[in-house]
């Protein structure tokens, strides 16, 4: 049987390719479109416009014009990430390990894939020492932006491949001289690779140019930043390379900031073992990275009307609930875990992202709450052991591309005459914005759904409707942004 080709793999999700420049074609066009209106000589200028942004895009590494990049993490963290590009290499690996190792420094290194092939024994070294590596393209092609699509993939496959070969596979990706293209957002999606570029350089012309890299580094070092330097001879100066590196790694707990690997700035794993979850599925990655700061978000005085009644109405049915037992779908940090562990004799918690099931794993520690057990995984593919009196989700079924198949599965779960609850996105004008902007962010759609597909969806699986209500700026035109529905499995099911 052939190798299934990961563009056609089914998702839970659903990809979107929207990109800023996206945007700006489709604002490029109706503005050309208006100008006709009063003068047809001058739709050149905003088509003009898009052109020229579009040529100097991909000159600019950190502007996510073609696709959304990764430049820095969080910028009171008061770490930063070092990373290596081009190795690696017999001349200069085992001397930058020895040197990381002696200050006790996690790096990564975004390596070639011919170049671990040279030399695998360098490869392992670096995994063996707890360094994250990143995937830098199979022969790092200096023309890779210039490449076919196809071309693009049998790169990157390449070096995932290599990789893959000593146990491991990376979510990380960046493109030979950091130069991205209108082409390389979809190879990407199909090995489900995230473009991880830079936010401090040292210019050091891939080594040929390695005096004065401290200095040109350090003195606007913040944190959350990635630095790009490079693991090549260069043009030879290896002791002088070696000195520069070295003078950083003193630097750094002077002036308050550890380097660290990616996985530790990101807060998402960026290497790790063949066959495990796949990293770099868009809803783990981008609830990794909130994770840290979600509950400070959701705390505040400006969260959106609509989250707000959202809360408000879901607060209001949980304190009403006698449950026995209880399955969350998309749990996240136990904004509403917390208070179903106080009424159930078990909560079973279920999240795609490890970050944010660690700090509710903390908070029910810390509230004495030893009822809740997390589930680490896509619903929509767990074996979830037991029944339940009661299944919620909120605001999470919008990722699920299958819900009649999805509720299908969690109906199975229910005991007769259990309880579903859940809030989920309503088909409707006001709707497309938020598409926009989660596709611009995540990479992907959400799904909105009416009110007659959620009662087939619904009767698909054997559940009765109980009631299905819309909220958030409802009336003419949009009828509300948000459903929350309740059914009740038959209790002769």
């Amino acid at each position: 049987m052939g190798e299934v080709d990961p563009v056609k793999r089914r998702r839970s999700f659903t990809s979107a390719r929207l990109s800023v420049a996206d945007l700006v074609s489709i604002g490029a066009l109706q503005l050309a479109l208006i100008v006709a209106c009063f003068d047809w000589r001058y739709v050149v200028v905003p088509l003009g416009l898009f052109v020229i942004i579009s040529l100097a895009a991909p000159f600019f590494p950190r502007f996510g014009y073609f696709l959304p990049i990764v430049t820095h993490g969080p910028r009171d963290s008061g770490q930063v990430a070092l990373t290596f590009d081009d190795g690696p290499h017999p001349e200069t690996t085992p001397r930058l390990l020895a040197l990381l190792a002696d200050h006790g420094v996690t790096a990564t290194f975004f390596v070639v894939g011919q170049q671990c092939e040279a030399h695998p024994e360098l490869l392992r070294d670096i995994l063996d020492q707890g360094h994250d590596v990143g995937n830098h393209t199979q022969s790092h092609d200096v023309f890779f932006a210039l490449r076919t699509r196809r071309r693009l993939l049998e790169e990157i496959r390449g070096c995932q491949r290599v990789l893959a070969a000593q146990g491991v596979r990376t979510m990380a990706f960046r493109p030979p001289v950091s130069i991205t293209n209108p082409r390389l957002w979809p190879p990407l999606q199909a090995e489900d690779l995230v473009c991880v570029q830079w936010s401090r350089r040292a210019r050091d012309r891939g080594n040929r140019r390695v005096k004065g890299i401290a200095q040109r580094i350090l003195p606007k070092l913040r944190g959350g930043d990635i630095v790009l330097l490079h693991d090549c001879p260069g043009a030879g100066d290896v002791p002088g390379w070696l000195a520069e590196i070295e003078a950083i790694l003193v630097a750094l707990p002077t002036q308050d900031t550890r380097a660290v690997g990616l996985s530790t700035l990101l807060g998402v794993t960026v290497t790790e073992p063949v066959g495990g979850p796949r990293s770099a599925n868009p809803v783990r990655l981008f609830y990794d990275r909130l994770a840290s700061t979600y509950d400070a978000e959701q705390e505040r005085a400006s969260m959106s009307p609509v989250r707000r009644v959202e809360q408000e109405r879901i607060l209001k049915t949980l304190s009403s609930w006698e449950p026995r037992a209880v399955l969350e779908i998309g749990a996240g940090s136990g904004r509403f875990t917390l208070e179903l562990a106080r009424r159930a004799e078990r909560v079973v918690a279920v999240d795609v992202s490890p970050q944010m099931l660690e700090h509710l794993s903390q908070k029910a520690e810390r509230l004495g709450l030893t009822n809740v057990e997390t589930l680490l995984g896509d619903a929509t593919e767990l074996e979830i052991e037991g029944t339940f009196s009661h299944i919620c989700s909120f605001s999470t079924f919008e990722y699920v591309a299958d819900l009649p198949a999805l509720l299908a599965r969690l109906a199975r779960l229910l005991e007769p005459g259990g309880t579903l609850y859940f809030t989920t996105a309503r088909r409707g004008p006001w709707r497309l914005f938020a598409q926009i902007g989660n596709a611009l962010r995540q990479g992907l759609w959400l799904h909105a759904r009416s009110g007659p597909e959620l009662r087939r969806a619904l009767a698909q699986a054997g559940l009765d409707p109980v009631s299905l209500r819309a909220h958030g700026m409802r009336g003419w035109p949009g009828g509300g942004l948000l459903w929350e529905v309740r059914a009740k499995r038959p209790d002769d099911a």
